[in-house]
């Protein structure tokens, strides 16, 4: 099974004391992390480009089975055409290379569009064709109009897959194809039967292909909460 469950980011001061002890300073936030969960999305990409030596300080960190994924800079996802022009495939490009210091580490790349962001299907075969090698790729989209099966093959036959970022406290059936599966729980509650379901759903998945669930680190504000933010990446994570 290779199921990885964790937050969204880790750097949050609200989870002391309840997750990090209240005399840990900053600077070991994420060891202590690496060894409570099994993975983390990292969002500070999202808004550079990391530095070498944070990506080298990240790939030292914790044990080898953690995973890290990286939401990838806006400057890539959040303008005006889907379709990239050659700054933006060297864009890809640079990313890509950025995080190569986390070797295997490294389970995906996410591309999370804006919610203007419409179906266009020559946007899209250009921007999977620009994708680089050597890491899997999830596309997140938010408006309705990309919510079709065949894009969802579409983007699986290019090696990537579609995030599923679930909103409303509910489950699907199966996660989109593709080389990897990834789950964002967004929603501000699951309910028992939701959460049994998303716990049955990512096992059975990751029995064939690698997962990759983070839930919303500030869902139920508190930490403490058992089935809110980091408490229910902890209960998903005894899938493990």
């Amino acid at each position: 099974m290779t199921l990885h469950v964790g937050t969204s980011g880790w750097a949050y001061k609200e989870w002391k004391p309840d997750f990090y002890p209240e005399g840990l300073p900053q600077t070991r936030w994420l060891d202590h992390y690496t060894h409570k969960l099994g993975a983390c999305e990292i969002n500070n990409t999202f808004y550079r480009v990391p530095t070498e030596d944070a990506v080298r300080q990240w790939a030292s960190t914790g044990p080898d089975s953690f995973r890290f994924t990286a939401k990838a800079y806006r400057g890539i996802t959040y303008v005006k055409s889907l379709a990239p022009d050659e700054r933006r495939r060297e864009l890809l490009r640079v990313v890509a290379a950025s995080l190569e210091p986390l070797g295997p580490r490294l389970g995906a790349i996410l591309l999370q569009f804006p919610a203007f962001r419409k179906r266009d299907d020559g946007g899209l075969d250009a921007l999977l064709g620009a994708l680089p090698d050597g890491v899997p790729f999830a596309l997140e989209f938010r408006d309705e109009s990309w919510d079709d099966d065949e894009i969802r093959t579409r983007i699986a036959s290019a090696g990537a897959t579609v995030c599923i970022s679930e909103t409303k406290g509910e489950c699907p059936a199966a996660l989109p194809p593709g080389p990897v599966g990834y789950v964002r729980l967004r929603a501000s509650e699951y309910s028992e039967g939701a959460r049994a379901a998303w716990r049955a759903l990512l096992q059975r998945e990751s029995a064939t292909r690698p997962v990759f669930a983070f839930a919303k680190h500030e869902t139920g504000l508190k930490v403490s909460n058992p089935f809110g933010g980091i408490g229910l990446a902890k209960w998903l994570s005894e899938a493990v």
